[in-house]
């Protein structure tokens, strides 16, 4: 597995949470990775990294941001 550059980690999670936040009606984790253009499994791991620090929850199969 690749590592990833200083601050690059957070302007991944950056990105996502603008996301998230930008679709009142949640997202599913593909389409999370169609539009960022990232593999499922990275946003699956993204999306549960905000969820960790309370920044986003998932509610059935669609994710959101915490306001």
């Amino acid at each position: 597995m690749a590592r990833l550059s200083a601050g690059e980690k957070e302007s991944k999670l950056a990105a996502l949470w603008r996301l998230l936040r930008g679709h009142d009606n949640g997202l599913r984790e593909i389409e999370v990775a169609e539009m960022l253009e990232w593999e499922r499994r990275t946003a699956n791991n993204y999306l549960h990294d905000l969820e960790a620090q309370d920044e986003a929850y998932k509610e059935g199969r669609q994710w959101y941001a915490e306001e």
